[in-house]
């Protein structure tokens, strides 16, 4: 097959959903399909790329960060990315077009069908959905609600990571056909290794994450674990603040690429892992200290306990009472951080595996196709 892939923010731009089109992309390749992304330039990242059998386009877009973007700029991208999706259209006989994110991205591949008859696969996110993230386009979501359905009822199906996000789309936009397939993870990339006394939290730095739960949670504990928190965004300062009143050590990392040397040590040689997300749909962060053996302190809240099942901690959000007694039972327990990490890995190996979730979208595409 011949797949066109559209998405605003491609590594090493974006958060979770990022790494997830770009394995899925890589895993198309591997199999033996022709695999295009036009996706969002970023200062100095190259306008063309080959990666692992995969064809990158940027396109100019007026984006300022590399971990968050604004509304403005992923209508900048749009603006500038549909007359290269149209250019590609009209000199490549593409069987398919694999969209992530059904607003901004979703409303190029609806674009697209008016002038080919072509179909489109959507894949939802969390913050493309009316209602999931409410600190993040409440006021944009009160406008593209009617685009959304518009977009949905032309695509030949949409697919959700997380049960939850699939409800939250059927509440929301209508009973469109929503196929729950979970986000995945490249099950090579991290290898559990000697364990540190260390708590981590990676991700977009957002209330909504939990981070300064875990904080306050750790403000007068009495322990020789350190805090480490990678990640950047508009509630760094806020936690740096709240940081400066915790007696353990906290460390701020920033932004760290995927497949930063450092990020990857912090994922293999910390003990334990705190998300506790009030409205996450299908972390990729969780997937990756689960991967590399932690034992996860997540929330009960959203997609997390779809993620974590039984092999780990579950809390409820905004709970630093409940956070700081899961802190403390762990790291009492080093034996009970060992067994958790061991069954959070075995359930990403069993369930999570790139291999098996990327088979399931080719199916899916090899369906849709065979229909259209």
């Amino acid at each position: 097959m011949r797949i066109l892939v559209l998405n605003y923010e491609y590594p090493p731009l974006g958060g979770g959903a990022a790494p997830v089109c770009q394995q899925l992309c890589r895993h198309f390749a591997r199999r033996g399909h022709e695999v295009d992304v036009v996706t969002m330039g970023f200062k100095n990242l190259p306008r063309r790329e080959h990666d692992e059998g995969v064809e990158i386009a940027r396109v100019p877009a007026l984006r300022k960060h590399q971990a968050t973007c604004e509304t403005h700029e992923m209508l900048s991208y749009v603006l500038s990315a549909w007359p290269r999706v149209a250019w590609q259209l009209s000199r490549r006989p593409y069987n398919i077009i694999h969209c992530h994110f059904l607003i901004p991205t979703g409303l190029l591949a609806y674009l697209a069908t008016f002038g080919h008859r072509i179909p489109y696969v959507l894949t939802a996110h969390g913050s493309d959905v009316p209602g999931h993230n409410p600190d993040r386009f409440k006021k944009e979501h009160r406008v593209t609600t009617p685009l959304i359905r518009r977009i949905m009822a032309r695509a030949a199906i949409t697919t959700s990571p997380s049960l939850y996000l699939r409800d939250r789309i059927h509440e929301v936009c209508g009973p469109f056909n929503v196929e729950h397939i979970p986000n995945g993870i490249d099950v090579t990339r991290l290898t559990p290794k000697t364990k540190q006394r260390r708590v981590l939290m990676t991700g977009r730095l957002l209330p909504l994450k939990g981070f300064q739960h875990v904080l306050e949670a750790a403000k007068n504990l009495d322990t020789d674990y350190e805090f480490h928190i990678a990640g950047d965004g508009p509630y760094r300062a806020e936690l740096e603040a709240l940081a400066k009143h915790v007696r353990p050590k906290v460390v701020f990392h920033g932004w760290l690429n995927n497949d930063s040397p450092l990020l990857r040590d912090l994922y293999e040689t910390s003990s334990i892992f705190c998300l506790p997300s009030e409205r996450e749909n299908a972390s990729v962060a969780l997937l990756e200290a689960m991967l590399a053996g932690m034992a996860v302190v997540t929330s009960n809240a959203a997609g997390c306990p779809e993620s974590i099942g039984d092999a780990g901690i579950v809390v409820p959000p905004k709970d630093p009472v409940a956070v700081r007694t899961a802190l403390q039972n762990l790291m009492a327990n080093p034996g009970l951080c060992d067994d958790l990490g061991q069954k959070a890995r075995k359930r990403v190996l069993d369930v999570f595996d790139w291999n098996q979730v990327g088979d399931r979208y080719l199916d899916l595409f090899e369906r849709i196709t065979t229909r259209s």
